[in-house]
């Protein structure tokens, strides 16, 4: 059986390598080694949504998890839950390179996003949870002032990287506007690499953990990128 060791590679390569693997050599069954949450995620994502089922992870001594993969049946679903996983659905046969979006927010069809286009697409990304430099009660609080202003934007998403991150693990101001945000239609997306590198994985309590790849189309598909 084809194996991809993908232990101790950056996101996105172990999503990049699930997707050779597919459109290359069209395996029925195949298996994916990674060393971290945020990786199986994203390659559940993006195999199920891609003709694949991920049939079971096992979890190695050595903090390993692997993924076996099979062809995808009409009418199969997923056999094993991932926690904390929230599904979105990957397009089908694409690639960055041709500004198609590599994912839907569930329910949405590929003509309705394209749709969408026409509108100005707006994203705010995030890469710390302090507004300027010289002080951080103050950079904090300027934060909470920023976001809870938010909504009066027509934003399209949030990216939330580095200590970014953090803004979507903590209760308080900042959280809240967030959740408004997600009640309007807003899709907020945080890192999962960098909730790995703090150690908050399972602190998140609001948006989809997600991965270089989607950071990297969401942002070549903007209109506009506001980076406070």
């Amino acid at each position: 059986m084809l194996t991809l060791d993908c232990r101790g590679l950056a996101c996105p390569e172990p999503v990049l390598k699930s997707r050779e693997a597919i459109e290359t050599k069209k395996p029925e069954q195949f298996a994916v080694i990674v060393d971290n949450q945020p990786a199986v995620e994203n390659i559940t994502r993006y195999t199920e949504n891609n003709g694949y089922k991920v049939a079971g992870v096992e979890n190695g001594t050595d903090g390993s998890f692997t993924l076996t993969i099979c062809r995808a049946q009409d009418g199969d679903a997923a056999q094993q839950e991932i926690p904390g996983f929230e599904k979105t659905h990957f397009l089908k046969n694409t690639e960055i390179f041709n500004k198609n979006p590599m994912f839907l927010k569930d329910g949405e069809n590929y003509a309705d996003y394209l749709a969408y286009h026409q509108k100005c697409k707006t994203v705010l990304f995030l890469s710390t949870n302090t507004l300027g430099h010289g002080d951080d009660e103050l950079g904090a609080k300027l934060m909470e002032n920023f976001l809870a202003t938010l909504p009066e934007m027509n934003l399209w998403q949030v990216i939330m990287v580095n200590g970014g991150v953090k803004l979507a693990t903590t209760e308080g101001k900042n959280l809240e506007s967030l959740k408004k945000l997600a009640e309007q239609g807003v899709k907020i997306s945080v890192c999962g690499t960098c909730l790995n590198f703090f150690g908050l994985l399972e602190e998140k309590k609001i948006g989809e953990t997600t991965n270089m790849l989607d950071i990297v189309t969401a942002l070549d598909l903007a209109d506009k990128v506001i980076r406070p």
